[in-house]
């Protein structure tokens, strides 16, 4: 049956892996006001570089209902989707965070409503814009929709969250906090993947599907992160940069420390292993800079190197599969 994980997982996890123009304004507009985390992706921009097209070419989507959704609709978003942008304002005091992605592309909209109600989607109208919700057995009460403005935008999210974009798409309000467009606007500007948020990086522990991750975490130094930013550029050469607020100067350079510690211990393993030997020589580009309680890092990486890296990464995840025993 049709779910709107089966539309809304491939998008954004296709469009981080493929994703400069600054970010749409028109976008940026419906995001709510007092967002602490945002997220932006330039599809189109990426599919023309090298990397890109490598990803595209090796990507795989398994997930039956995805292809099944592609098949009866004819939207595919890994080709129909040029512009995404993730927001949340991280309310921890709500049932549910809310969320929001506010999308631009080539929605066919006949084929996407038909293919949707024909797998038990409902649409509701609200202010003049349809809402396409799904329920079944174990959560009859819709808690998510999707809203096509036209053929060209839409914004999916909690209900609450998508009702409130299309309020702020009716009377064109003013997007979120001045401090935070500033940082979104220069990040990307520079960057085709990009993010900002102003919430301290702890806070996420809750978020993560792995224990192990989670209680991480919530350790001492990555609680003292109070804000963070960062972004890719692809091109003939992939830069990576990364930004972070610490509580105090210490903590800035105890960052630091980590990272070179994590880089030398992969340079321990570089003659063991092809992968680590891989990354020990993307890491000596990167450069790791304080000033006062602020981290930076940046990494530019030759494009070939990468495809090489992942290549050999893909090879090394065949040879685990066909070696474990399948399972009961």
């Amino acid at each position: 049956m049709l779910r709107f994980a089966q539309f809304a997982a491939p998008a954004v996890a296709i469009a981080i892996q493929a994703a400069a123009l600054a970010a749409d304004p028109g976008l940026l507009r419906l995001v709510m006001p007092d967002a602490k985390v945002i997220a932006g992706l330039q599809v189109q921009q990426t599919k023309s570089s090298l990397f890109g097209q490598y990803v595209l070419s090796h990507m795989q989507v398994e997930d039956n209902g995805f292809k099944k959704f592609i098949a009866e609709t004819g939207f595919d978003p890994r080709r129909d989707v040029n512009e995404i942008l993730i927001a949340s304002n991280w309310d921890q005091t709500a049932s549910t965070i809310p969320w929001l992605v506010a999308a631009r592309g080539t929605f066919d909209l006949p084929g996407i409503m038909g293919a949707a109600k024909a797998h038990g989607g409902t649409v509701a109208n609200f202010q003049g814009v349809d809402i396409l919700t799904y329920a079944n057995e174990s959560t009859p009460d819709a808690l998510n929709g999707i809203a096509f403005f036209d053929s060209s935008s839409a914004v999916m999210g909690d209900l609450a969250s998508v009702k409130a974009a299309i309020q702020r798409k009716k009377t064109d309000s003013a997007p979120p906090q001045s401090d935070l467009v500033g940082k979104v606007q220069d990040l990307s500007a520079k960057n085709d993947f990009w993010f900002v948020t102003l919430v301290p990086i702890s806070e996420f522990a809750g978020a993560m599907p792995n224990a192990n991750l989670s209680g991480a975490m919530k350790g001492d130094l990555l609680s003292a992160i109070h804000e963070a930013s960062g972004g890719v550029r692809f091109g003939e050469t992939i830069t990576i940069s990364g930004r972070a607020v610490t509580r105090s100067d210490k903590d800035a350079q105890a960052l630091v420390d980590v990272f070179r510690f994590l880089a030398g211990m992969i340079q321990l393993n570089s003659q063991k292993n092809q992968v680590a030997g891989q990354v020990t020589t993307l890491l000596d580009n990167m450069e790791l800079k304080t000033d006062g309680n602020v981290m930076t890092m940046s990494l530019a990486i030759p494009e070939q190197q990468l495809e090489q890296l992942m290549s050999t990464l893909r090879r090394e995840h065949s040879q685990t599969r066909k070696k474990s025993p399948p399972s009961n």
